[in-house]
């Protein structure tokens, strides 16, 4: 009986040992057939790419267009720059013909500005020039007269390796610290703040026996200011928060994220959009408290201010003349975008609704405006 005992637990022990070695091997075989097609795809891209190598040859390499332009009408006064490039060694052929007389028909190396040839009051050129190092070249050609013109630009590739290779023009703008020969003007929106501190105001006292009380707020805009953005904090309690006095940071802030595609700087009669107010939707308004609102006005002028603070009655539109597009009554917190008045004040009329208590009010203001600045149309090589 123990004899049997043993010899079953011999027999489980090599089969045991058998299935083990069995899934080893189906595993060492697996990992040996994937390891074979990784070389056999490594082989078969080195040969390919011997064989690409192998049908490319010296006689290959001829000149072949990168600038084809048949027919061509070019006004009358008018700038034409196109724009190719070539790799080291490679060979560049121009050829250009005209019904009318150019002015000049230049070539440019971009990355230095220098100028490879020009030709003046000409009809016909002919050139070819090697290049030495990589570059991206432009063609700029003025057309005093109404013209047509033929154009084409061949590079020849000095080698296989500039033959087969894969680099592409890449267009850029670069903004410059001054204006140079080729340079151009762009506008760009910029801020300002009006306030170095958000202004405190106490707009309601409960030593006024009608329950109401007025403040007025000259606001100085500079004077190359387009609109101002503006927000009023409005409140029951005395404290400052920390959201006061951060206007100016959330405005540069926005700016940077709004997607601009194309919208213009400012509001106009022909754009109901811009990016001041792409810049206004993307604010908060400050922290509004409930029990706590102002009948606010905007004034161009100083003289409706007086009218305002003299007026005792609720006839506001016959009373003086405001800003109703930007005016609100009974308004909590708020937010704004106002344009510069011509005489570069804006006035703000607060008036308190709420009976025997203070009000307090934290006005601040950014200036936004037009920034001129020069830069460059450049282009670069990606290999």
């Amino acid at each position: 009986m123990k004899k049997i005992i043993l010899t079953i637990l011999i027999v489980s022990i090599f089969a045991s040992c058998g299935g083990k070695n069995e899934n080893t091997a189906k595993e060492n075989e697996k990992n040996e057939n994937e390891k074979n097609e990784n070389e056999k795809n490594e082989n078969e891209k080195t040969k390919e790419s011997v064989i690409t190598k192998k049908k490319i040859t010296e006689k290959d390499l001829i000149f072949k267009p990168v600038i084809t332009k048949s027919g061509e009408l070019a006004a009358a006064d008018s700038f034409i720059v196109k724009d190719f490039f070539g790799l080291s060694k490679d060979s560049i052929r121009i050829k250009f013909n005209s019904d009318n007389k150019v002015k000049f028909f230049s070539i440019v190396e971009q990355r230095s500005g220098r100028i490879v040839k020009t030709f003046k009051k000409t009809s016909e050129v002919d050139f070819t020039y090697d290049v030495y190092f990589d570059n991206p070249f432009s063609i700029k050609i003025y057309f005093p007269k109404e013209s047509y013109y033929n154009l084409e630009v061949s590079r020849k590739s000095g080698s296989v390796e500039n033959y087969l290779s894969n680099a592409k023009l890449i267009r850029d703008s670069v903004i410059v610290s001054k204006k140079t020969n080729r340079s151009k003007i762009g506008t760009t929106m910029a801020f300002e703040k009006v306030f170095n501190q958000p202004k405190k105001y106490i707009v309601s006292s409960t030593f006024s026996m009608s329950g109401e009380s007025k403040v007025y707020v000259p606001i100085e805009i500079p004077n190359n200011t387009v609109e101002f953005i503006y927000t009023l904090r409005i409140s029951g309690e005395d404290g400052t928060q920390r959201e006061d006095g951060r206007l100016f940071n959330d405005v540069n802030r926005i700016s940077k994220k709004v997607k601009v595609f194309g919208l213009p700087l400012w509001e106009s009669e022909e754009n109901s959009n811009s990016l001041s107010r792409e810049i206004l939707n993307s604010l908060f308004p400050p922290k509004k408290d409930e029990d706590y609102t102002l009948n606010v006005f905007f004034f161009d002028k100083q003289q409706e201010i007086k009218k305002f603070i003299k007026y005792g009655g609720k006839e506001y539109t016959s009373a003086f003349k405001y800003d109703i597009n930007n005016s609100a009554l009974s308004t909590q917190s708020r937010v704004g975008l106002v344009k510069r008045p011509n005489s570069g004040f804006s006035y703000i009329g607060l008036q308190s609704t709420s009976s025997f208590s203070k009000t307090y009010v934290w006005l601040d203001v950014v200036a936004l405006y037009e920034k001129t600045f020069h830069y460059e149309i450049r282009y670069r090589l990606q290999k």
